[in-house]
């Protein structure tokens, strides 16, 4: 098991050799301002086309509405080779989102033009995007025989390019089926014609390819050094999504070299460019991976965390390699653990993945196993009936061998029967597993849904509703000055109405911070708090603020955005009313806790008043049910002449995200 996790762990990282030389444009705006003054004609597609090639490099999100500005050009002018190749171009917008099912339809359809126009070097590009997808999930034998077409048809065209291309994506292919003899023959080959040719993506292709040798012969250093000048190349094309494969690629190294540091560090880098490119195949490849990485170091809370993130993330996009690693790497990490019922689910799903893209050669090696065991199973037959005639015979001469091997035969089916019963009971215990696997992945869909959700809502409140209040504002002020000489009431009532508004969008701020937020902790309020006794300092410069946090646990601690924003809205409350109404020259704001409470208390050393004799305002009441909805109660302290004190009691479980 040892030797086959090396092996994969290795492999896991070079998903990258597969992508395809792109077209980047030095000055994009140039050729967008061309592009708005150009007629409909054969050029413009040519140009949609180029553009939408630079976009799939560099910013991903623009490249599909100008490849369908191509291809609908192109069906208006009956231009099939634009339209082909726009299709083309839109089909790798489709695979660097991971969205196979959408990418394949796309070649096709543009695989159905160059049939149909008997377009050599269409069919030859699109053949070979056809073979990637297969490649990438995990579909070998299907993915080698349109590469090897893929290849006939540029060397037809004697396009040097187009051929180192096939080399590259061949020698990968050969990697992952671990013919290395052959991976190293078309590797070398791509390379040396990349570098005769002077292609900066082929040889960002070929530096991958050798460090992944170099890799495999555990020669680490070569292999950094060959990933740095791939990575130096991704940058220099601004491809960040082969910039993430270069990174992740000189994490193992660093890992398998013991620097640690380096490795997490590099790891980081890459899952920070993947999300935010929104590269699932890659995130998937990055996640369990670093969590492999920190299994090996024993970090094993955290491993376990990134490596349900991979697995999920494969499931959902049918990623087989990283599925079929994260089962693998988890199964390791529950046997490092001691959990050896966890251990053997995850290997069962390993295995059941791994079955799944065996090759033609390991199901050979599988029939001839079968029928190995068939024979073996007659030949035990023929002894087993052998045995019994003897048994016959002794019977004859000896009747106390039958009693005792009557005992023996029952003793055995017993051991069968306690077998199968075992087997029976791991099995159910297996669909259980699943079943309940199966649950947590809606419940996290069914979360990822509900986060979509606030954000589409907290985005219309922020452009509708506040656009909708600054215009009110806008409005009130363009009315004053417009009637200069309007009567002082009505003046005061319009600026009332104008600061209403204001402090209403500062509170629609507050509610968009908060609901953009999984969980607030101490240290968003902490930020959030201090910006707002920034702006109280302004109101009341004669006073004195303070904001502090003696709390061990702050640092750990999350509260629901709910919780967050109700404990926020009490320390505002609080600090606003000591402004308005205690004339003090000092407020302050303290958080600390005890075993099972946190305590908030908000004082100030003003004129303080008598809380029997005084009625509550609405704000008083407010704060009190915020503290009710956060499990606690408001305690207020006030004396005439000695200022006053709020106290909130939260108990630590409650909110918490």
């Amino acid at each position: 098991m040892s030797t086959l996790r090396s092996f994969c762990f290795l492999v896991f990282f070079f998903s990258s050799f597969l992508l395809q030389s792109q077209e980047t444009l030095k000055n994009i705006d140039s050729a967008l301002a061309v592009l708005r003054k150009a007629p409909n004609d054969t050029a413009k597609v040519e140009l949609l086309l180029t553009i939408a090639r630079h976009y799939n490099v560099t910013h991903l999100d623009s490249a599909k509405a100008f490849a369908e500005d191509g291809i609908r050009l192109a069906e208006t002018l009956k231009y099939p080779y634009g339209k082909m190749m726009n299709l083309n171009v839109l089909g790798n917008y489709f695979e660097r989102k991971t969205d196979y099912e959408n990418a394949m339809a796309q070649y096709n359809k543009a695989l159905d033009i160059a049939k149909a126009t008997n377009s050599t070097k269409g069919f030859a590009v699109v053949l070979n995007n056809i073979a990637t997808i297969h490649i990438r999930k995990g579909d070998y034998q299907k993915a080698i025989p349109l590469l090897f077409e893929a290849l006939k048809a540029e060397e037809k065209l004697g396009n040097k390019t187009g051929i180192a291309q096939a080399y590259n994506n061949i020698g990968v292919a050969y990697y992952y089926l671990q013919d290395f003899d052959k991976t190293t023959q078309y590797l070398t080959r791509a390379l040396e014609m990349q570098e005769a040719l002077g292609n900066f993506a082929g040889l960002q292709n070929g530096y991958n390819n050798v460090g992944a040798i170099y890799d495999y012969q555990q020669k680490y250093d070569d292999a950094i050094a060959s990933y740095a000048k791939a990575l130096a190349i991704s940058k220099q094309l601004g491809d960040v999504k082969e910039q993430a494969s270069n990174l992740t690629n000189m994490a193992l190294a660093y890992s398998k070299k013991g620097d640690f540091t380096t490795c997490e560090r590099l790891f980081l880098e890459s899952i920070t460019l993947r999300e935010a490119a929104q590269d699932f195949n890659g995130m998937a490849h990055s996640y369990t991976t670093f969590g492999e990485s920190l299994r090996l170091q024993k970090r094993f809370r955290k491993s376990e965390e990134y490596l349900l993130k991979g697995v999920a993330l494969a499931e959902q996009h049918d990623i087989k390699l990283s599925l079929k690693e994260g089962y693998s790497s988890l199964s390791e990490l529950a046997k490092d653990q001691n959990d050896f019922e966890k251990a053997n689910t995850y290997l069962y799903s390993y295995i059941a993945v791994k079955d799944s893209i065996l090759n033609e050669k390991n199901s050979q090696i599988i029939q001839e196993t079968e029928a190995k065991y068939e024979t073996e199973k007659k030949e035990k037959e023929i002894l087993q009936q052998r045995a019994q005639l003897a048994e016959k015979d002794l019977q004859v001469r000896k009747k106390n061998t039958l009693i005792y091997g009557g005992f023996g035969l029952a003793l055995l089916l017993g051991i069968l029967g306690y077998l199968v019963y075992n087997q029976q009971k791991l099995k159910n215990r297996q669909l259980r597993k699943e079943g309940e696997l199966k649950t947590a992945l809606a419940q996290i869909e069914t979360q990822n849904r509900l986060q979509e959700q606030r954000l589409r809502i907290s985005r219309d409140l922020h452009d509708n509703i506040g656009a909708q209040l600054t215009f009110i504002i806008s409005s009130l002020d363009n009315l004053k000055y417009s009637f200069k000489d309007m009567e002082t009431s009505l003046s005061q009532k319009l600026s009332g109405i104008s600061s209403f508004t204001s402090q209403t969008i500062y509170e629609l701020r507050d509610t968009i911070w908060a609901m953009n937020k999984n969980s607030i902790t101490f240290e968003d309020l902490q930020s959030r708090i201090s910006n707002f006794i920034e702006k109280a300092k302004l109101a009341s410069e004669g006073t004195q603020f303070s904001f502090t946090v003696d709390a061990s646990e702050a640092a750990s601690h999350a509260f629901t955005s709910v919780a967050g924003m109700n404990l926020y809205r009490i320390i505002q409350e609080g600090v606003n009313n000591a402004i308005k109404y205690s004339d003090a020259s000092e407020i302050g704001v303290n958080i600390s806790e005890d075993t099972s409470h946190f305590l908030l208390t908000i004082w100030d050393n003003g004129t303080g008043f008598d809380p029997d004799t005084t009625q509550a305002g609405n704000g008083l009441h407010n704060m009190k049910k915020r503290a009710r909805e956060l499990g606690g109660a408001l305690d207020l302290i006030s004396e005439e002449g000695k200022g006053t004190t709020l106290k909130v009691l939260i108990p630590k479980e409650e909110g918490k995200s």
